[in-house]
Parts: structure tokens; sequence; C-alpha cells
């Protein structure tokens, strides 16, 4: 990286050296100045690669340096360091695009290099892809040229094939020929084999009393060559070139027999030469080359055409891959760019709740150092923490929806017709008063049939028909019926949702699913998508009828699955008691492990620590446990190899694998790994609590002698 200009500003001379030390020991040249308008001078004599400024600095402040170095050299990546560290400050950096936000003081020294040294590999990423996208550009202009070049010999053919006064055919031909080549003078010599001379029967940039007037014996001058020879000349040197120099006697723009051609094609039909092309004077100074002589013989004679046309066959087929294989980048571009979409939105989701739950913190702190304590404001406080929390865990659930990932099964009872009247009770206040108040009136009508119950999540199902209503309403923009029937024939539950509206394009129908796909001038084009993902984990189906102005039918088909039984129950928790137990938890997070210790606690269970899956594979090998509860993702071993470890030291001891990635795990994968729960973050204390002793309980009752009196202990 010696070619790398890194710039530190800060008034700290120590912190410059270290920095300063530091990153010329990893091949980077370093400015350093103690203010902002000492760095700015520095940069107008250097290219800054990366820029390390302090957050406070005398003069101009860290962040009005940073958007100066933006708008100066919008590449340079920004890196802000600040020992007075703040949520404001750090989002104020990152919308300014600062790179990254370092807190004084570092960690370790390896912490300011790493990050330095992903800002260098983020700018030469940068740097490449503006190459890629400028090679892109080039080759695109290139196929253009090669398309509009291959156009042009089309349009030809048409005009020779169409045209039958050969006084138009032949200006017509000099004209593509001046056009495409861009030239500014261009002549098409006809022979006259009595007088064995050549006179001008079209072109482009002469004085037509000199076209009038020239006559050419053949073998004269260049064109008079390629004539008698019926061989092409291309002259790229009009300086060196001996066939020029040979015959050039002036340059003069008014003398056509004197001026140099530099590109000299014969018209031949059946090795008889008719006549000459010549071109001369490009007017952008390039020379001609050997595309331009082929393109000049394909307009010249139809052999040559055919000739002419294979080879740009071939160049467009090079030229298809090419834009095949760039129509794969830029789909995947766009992928990124969904990507990209679907996180600015879980961003702005997450960063409300968090900017709630931060605030909450905050005040509850306040209410618990009051003397005395408030009690109940810091209760309401707790429980609007843990709605913040369980708001979030939804949102993340609703993401899993949209992305289609989710695998987990829904198991609890539900019967469509209760569903389906919840939904229209959800949605009065749009179909009914919002519909009123703009004059328009929508009547919706129940067609309940009787049904069997299918396993499954009444909230989501429900908020499927809530979805497919409101749809039905947009569609309905001057009144009209919505009817919601149900069905069943045994083995399948079908409920229809039919509106009498404007109904869909067969384009709509393709793409109704599509995730960003909408109708709607401000709709976001995921609630559709959403709906196929929550039926498609139910085991259904979604079935669209619709033609335009004739209304549509969304047909949703779920099985007929008896609801899962739940496993133990209340009276079975009294009669098995769990004693208090050895547990070890594995967790890499510091904020988790203290959680679920609490948790466990709370039961009085007797609670180990590991931060990784060595860690704890040691401890379990020293001294045992009665349960293992681990995360899923931890540097080192996952909570898989974990899993296994336990198991294969001792089958007896359960595992419950914590994660916010459990419900996208296959259950083959769960069982080969030994894993007995799977419990999804995040999750309430009364959910770890309730699994942790339904799983003690199962395996004390499977005789692994692990359950105890609470005395045992």
């Amino acid at each position: 990286m010696d070619d790398e200009s890194i710039l530190i500003v800060d008034d700290e001379s120590s912190i410059r050296e270290v920095l300063s030390s530091l990153l010329l020991e990893a091949g980077c040249r370093t400015l350093a100045a103690g203010t902002a308008e000492e760095g700015l001078e520095l940069m107008n004599d250097a290219a800054i690669s990366v820029a390390m400024i302090d957050l406070k600095l005398p003069g101009m402040s860290g962040i009005d340096l940073l958007a100066e170095i933006k708008r100066r050299s919008p590449s340079t990546e920004v890196i802000i360091m600040t020992s007075y560290a703040s949520f404001e400050t750090a989002i104020e950096a990152i919308r300014r695009e600062a790179y990254d936000y370092l807190q004084k003081p570092f960690e370790d020294l390896e912490q300011p290099w790493a990050v330095v040294r992903r800002a260098l590999e983020k700018r030469t990423l940068t740097r490449r892809n503006r190459e890629l996208v400028n090679d892109l550009e080039r080759r695109n202009r290139e196929l253009a040229a090669a398309v509009k070049r291959q156009n042009s010999l089309i349009e030809a053919g048409r005009a020779m094939s169409g045209i039958l006064a050969i006084s138009d055919l032949l200006d017509f031909f000099i004209g593509v020929a001046a056009d495409e080549l861009d030239v500014e003078r261009a002549s098409l010599m006809l022979v006259d084999e009595k007088a064995n001379e050549m006179w001008i029967a079209a072109y482009r940039g002469l004085d037509p009393e000199v076209a009038r007037e020239v006559r050419l014996k053949v073998g004269e001058g260049i064109a008079g060559r390629v004539a008698m020879e019926g061989k092409p000349i291309l002259v790229k040197n009009v300086e060196s070139d001996l066939r020029i120099t040979h015959h050039l006697t002036s340059t003069s723009a008014d003398s056509f027999i004197s001026a140099p051609i530099v590109l000299s094609i014969p018209i031949l039909i059946r090795q008889k030469v008719l006549g000459v092309i010549n071109v001369t004077n490009r007017r952008s100074g390039a020379s001609f080359d050997e595309e331009d002589m082929a393109f000049l013989s394909s307009l010249a004679g139809q052999a040559a055409v055919a000739i002419e046309r294979a080879r740009h066959f071939e160049n467009l087929q090079e030229a298809y891959q090419s834009l095949k294989d760039t129509q794969t980048h830029l789909v995947e571009s766009e992928r990124l760019n969904a990507v990209g979409q679907l996180a600015a939105g879980v961003a702005h989701d997450f960063n409300n709740l968090l900017t709630g739950m931060l605030g909450q913190a905050e005040f509850l702190k306040m209410d618990l150092a009051g003397s005395p304590p408030a009690i109940e404001a810091s209760r309401k406080r707790a429980e609007l923490l843990e709605t913040l929390a369980l708001q979030g865990a939804a949102a993340v659930r609703r993401m899993q929806d949209f992305t289609r990932i989710r695998r987990d099964t829904p198991s609890g009872a539900v019967d469509l017709n209760v569903v389906m009247r919840n939904a229209v009770e959800v949605t009065r206040g749009k179909w009914k008063d919002e519909c009123l108040a703009r004059g328009v009136q929508v009547n919706v009508r129940l067609q309940p049939g009787k049904i069997p119950l299918t396993a499954g999540n009444a909230a989501e199902l429900t908020q499927v028909v809530s979805n497919l209503i409101f749809n039905a309403v947009e569609a309905l923009d001057r009144g009209g019926e919505i009817l919601l029937a149900t069905r069943s024939d045994g083995k399948d539950i079908r409920l229809s949702v039919t509106d009498n509206g404007v109904g869909m394009s067969p384009e709509v129908r393709k793409r109704i699913f599509e995730p960003f796909f909408t109708t709607k001038e401000l709709g976001q084009g995921l609630g559709m998508s959403i709906i196929y993902g929550i039926i498609a984990r139910h085991g259904g189906e979604i079935t669209v009828r619709s033609e335009e102005k004739e209304g549509s039918t969304i047909e949703l088909r779920l099985p007929v699955v008896a609801p899962a039984a739940k496993k133990g129950g209340t009276d079975r928790g009294k009669s098995v008691p769990v004693g208090p137990a050895r547990v070890l938890v594995v967790d890499d997070s510091d904020i988790n492990r203290a959680l679920f210790e609490g948790y466990l606690a709370h039961l009085g269970h007797k609670v180990r620590l590991a931060g990784n899956g060595q860690e704890a594979l040691s401890m379990f090998e020293r001294e045992g446990a009665d349960l293992v509860i681990t995360d899923l993702s931890m540097p080192g071993l996952s909570g898989w190899q974990v899993a296994e470890g336990v198991k294969k030291r001792n089958p007896n001891v359960p595992v419950i694998l914590v994660s916010g990635w459990a419900i996208q795990q296959d259950e083959p994968r769960i069982r080969e790994s030994g894993i007995d729960r799977v419990l999804q973050k995040p999750c309430s204390m009364a959910k770890f609590q309730e699994i942790v002793q339904e799983t003690l309980r199962d395996a004390g009752e499977g005789g692994n002698g692990m359950v105890r009196e609470p005395a045992a202990l």
C-alpha cells in the first residue's frame, strides 16, 4: 500500500505521532496536521486516499472538515476519531458520508489500522468499479457503433433493391459511406470502358464544377490504380506512404486530383471493375482502418456484402455475449439495490424502536435514582421497553415473510370463519368509514361455509385477509361489493375474497407477488409478497382470477391439518417438579450471557458461563452439566458444533439452540446435531424459562437422573 496517502488531523501531537508510525509500518505515506486548516492545505499538494480526523479541532470542527474534504475529493474515505462519542455525532458523521467512527482512546493499535485498511480496500473497490463502468460504457459505444454500421449496411441493401434510378442509387450509396465514415470528401467514380477513363457519378464535399469536369485515366493516380488492379488501397499515414507521396502535388481542398486519397475501394461484379469509391479528410482526424475498408467493400458489391455480413455477425455474437454478461452484472446490481432498499427500511424501523428503547431506559434510570424511587413509573417504562422489543421481533418476522425464508410451521388451531370475521372488523374503518367520507359506498358480504379447523397462526392469517380486503377496496374507486366466502371439500379449506372493481391486466397478474412491484403511486410493493410468504409457510396456495373491468377473486387454499398437541401442560408441570440443575450457557454476547444467567438464577439453577464454543466444551469436559444452552452464530465453533460435541461426550444431556436465525434452519440439520429444542431470539423471560423447564422435565422423565428435588443441589 506504498502508493496510498493517509491524512491525519488531530490537535494532539501524540495521536498524530502514534498513527503516523503505525501507518508507516504498514507501508502507507502519511501527512499530519494539527488543525483542519492545515489539513486542507496539505490536500492541495497531495492526493489523499483516507483522512483520519478528530471530531474536536481548534477552529473548523471535524464535522465541517469532513464535509469540506468530501466536497473537494468525494473518493477520499474519511474516518472520524473522538473522545466524546455520542449517538448524535455518530449519526451526523455517517450522514456526512464518513466511512467509520472510532472512539479514543483506541482499544489497541490494530483497531485504527484495521479500519484504515478496510477504508483503503473500499476505495480500491470503488475505483475498480468505476473502471469497469467506463469499460462497459466503451464496449457499449463500440457495440452501438457496430450495430449502427450493420443497420447502415441493411438499409443500403434495401435501397439498392428498391431504387430503380441509377443516379439515385449511387447518390444514396455515397451518402451512406460519407455519413458512416464521417468524412468531408467522398466520391464514386464509374469506368468508361470506351474512353478508358473514370468520371464522378456521385460525391460529397466536392466543388460541383470540379466533379463535372474531372476525367481520370485508368491506371492514373490512386483511384486509377485501384480501377486497373481491382484491389483496394488503404493508406494509414499520408506523409510516409510512398503510394501517396508519389502522387501528392497539393493538398488543396478545391482540387480533387491533387488531394491525397487515403482509402479507395473497387466496385466489382464477376471480377469486372465497374468503378471506384474514394474517401478522404475524416473529420475526427483519425486514420482509416481495415474495418472501414471492409465496410466500403461490403457496400461495393453483393459478394463483398455477404463476406462482410458474416464477419459482422461474428463480431455481433461476441458483442452479444459481452452484453449478456453485462446484463447479468446489472441484474445482480439490481438485486443488491433491492436488498439495499430492504435494508434501508429495516434500519429505519429499528432506529425508531431503538430510539424509543434508549429514551425509556434513560428515563427508567432517572426514575430509579429518585428519592424515593418512582416504582410505578419505572414499572410502566419497563413494560414499554418490553413492548418495543416485541415490536422489533415482529419487524424481523415481517422481513422474513417478505424474503420468504421463514420455514417455521404455525401450529395453532385456527377457524378461518373467525379469521374472516375478524379481518372484516379490523378493516371496517377502511371499507366503511373512509369510503363513506369520500362519498363512496362499499358493501361487504360474508358467506361462511361449514369448514374444519386448520393448523396455523390466526393473527398472521387475519393479516393476510385484511390486506386482501384493503386491496379490494382500492379496486372499488367508485364503490361496489366485496364478497368473502369459505368452503371445504374435506381435504382443503378455501377462503376467497371477490370484488367487482377494476380488475387486473395479464401483466399485473403475472407480477403481483414480485417484491417491490406495485400499481399504487405511494405503495412499496411488499404487501402481496408478504401474503405469499405467510401462506407458503402455512402449506397453502394462492390463486388469482381477474380480468380488466371485470373484478378480481383471490382464493387462499389451506390444507386441513389437525393442530399439533402441545407438549406437557400445567398439570404435568405440577406433577413432575424440576429441581435445581447445572446449566452451561454459551454465547459470545456479554449481554445475552448476563440476561440468560438471570433468567436461570430466578429458577434456582446453578449457572456456568462460556464466551465461545471451545471454552464451553472444555468446561463441559471437566465439570459436566445437566443442560447446555448455546447460541448459533459464534466465532470459532458454531452452535451446531457445540451441540455435536456435547452429544458426543454425553448423549443424555439436552441442548437448547438459541438464535435469531433458528426459524431458518432445516429439520435434518437440527436432528443431525442432536439439538433438543430451538428457541428464537428475542424471547421473553417467561418463554425462555418455560422452554428450559420443559427440556429439563423431558430429560428427567427420560431416566438420565438429572431432575432433582430442591434439596439435592
